[in-house]
């Protein structure tokens, strides 16, 4: 039997090799809250709330996507042992971290855009489902790009205190 250490490493390495697996996640979470709550997560709100729930997302969304692109430039421009490893050993998945990330914020923002193009009624219907998707997608794609923000941190901060003997580098006053 494997240990809950062995597990999490699994998911871990399923999680960031297959950033499509967000989207069965997103799924997953709007129909198990839907389930709970009776209905979509727009359900009972009036017509401006849902307005000010689709422009605020549609913003984070692409302000989001933009700290994405961000990271990209760090990534890209970042030189150094560790980082040569890493573009080496997970190059491919790391792109498609990147690119499933910016890919999935403009989809979070269009989607919502499109969906406050179309709801001009009382109540939402099927596009409440759809936006409950789109938010738990962008929240799970925020988590992403947290993750590989903090994983370039390190790297870029390990490969910035080391020489090229593998040396701490000294400050001197």
């Amino acid at each position: 039997m494997a240990s809950w250490g062995q597990a999490t490493r699994k998911v871990h390495n399923l999680w960031s090799e297959h950033p499509s697996v967000d989207w069965l996640a997103a799924a997953l979470c709007v129909s198990v809250l839907g389930f709970w709550q009776h209905g979509h997560v727009l359900s009972g709100h009036s017509l401006d709330q849902r307005m000010s729930v689709y422009a605020t997302v549609a913003s984070v969304a692409a302000i989001i996507g933009g700290f994405g692109t961000a990271a990209i430039s760090q990534y890209a421009t970042s030189s150094g042992r560790r980082m040569t490893f890493l573009r080496a050993r997970f190059g491919e998945s790391l792109r498609r971290n990147w690119v499933s990330i910016l890919t999935s914020m403009t989809a979070v923002s269009a989607g919502l855009l499109a969906v406050m193009l179309g709801d001009t009624g009382k109540t939402v219907g099927w596009p409440g489902w759809l936006v409950g998707f789109l938010l738990f997608l962008g929240l799970l794609r925020s988590v992403r790009l947290i993750w590989l923000f903090r994983l370039l941190i390190d790297v870029a901060d390990h490969d910035g205190t080391t020489t090229n003997n593998n040396e701490p580098v000294r400050i001197v006053d």
